[in-house]
């Protein structure tokens, strides 16, 4: 059976996407009744489920000076979405704890380890955020013209989703960029850096160095 690589995944989805229909869909095997819908949302949650590249993620100053005051022993990049964080701190570290796209914290004090099951969830204090907003990044998919070969397709796609750059940052200054029009943003990671990570107070520690 051939082998399908993640490129031909995201290049069906946009095909269908470009469909000029009111439902775009994808259609299953002839003599077969299994066709997709949703295929922007697919298309959308795909590349958003792409592992990021070396090199192509950081985390904010004020994200890494709370990472290490909780002595978890384990790098912040290995983190995301649901996954628990176990704290270590023999001394009390003060956190603000948020609900979903709340802007407020529900919850926020000082926690201090006391045996080995004390724990949050990596989400409600931290946030993995696009600095260039996934939105853009489809709507320079969608502009590709896939009628050309793979050889040329695939150069291009590849430029378009090197665009992508995440920051690891706390969940209040996830709150504070917010605040900053996204759709307005750049599509080159470091005009965004300079220009909306600035004016929200957002300082890079530092970049991953390995994949």
């Amino acid at each position: 059976m051939e082998t399908v690589n993640s490129f031909d995944i995201l290049i069906s989805l946009i095909s269908a996407c470009q469909e000029n229909s009111k439902e775009p869909h994808i259609k299953g095997p002839i003599g077969y009744d299994a066709t997709l819908g949703g295929v922007y949302y697919l298309l959308g949650q795909t590349v958003r489920q792409l592992w990021n590249r070396k090199g192509n993620k950081c985390v904010s100053k004020k994200a890494l000076e709370l990472w290490n005051s909780l002595k978890v022993g384990d790098s912040i990049f290995n983190y995301w979405y649901q996954k628990p964080i176990y704290y270590q701190n023999e001394y009390p570290v003060f956190i603000k704890c948020y609900k979903g796209a709340e802007s407020k914290p529900y919850w926020e004090g000082n926690i201090q380890f006391t045996h080995n099951k004390d724990y949050f969830r990596f989400r409600q204090v931290f946030h993995i955020e696009h600095i260039v907003p996934i939105g853009i990044i489809l709507d320079q998919l969608l502009e590709l013209d896939l009628q050309q070969d793979r050889e040329i397709v695939y150069p291009k796609l590849d430029t378009i989703l090197n665009k992508i750059h995440v920051c690891y940052m706390t969940k209040e200054e996830d709150r504070n960029l917010n605040r900053v029009a996204k759709t307005k943003r750049s599509d080159n990671y470091l005009e965004v850096l300079s220009s909306d990570y600035q004016k929200a107070g957002i300082e890079i520690a530092e970049w991953e160095t390995c994949a």
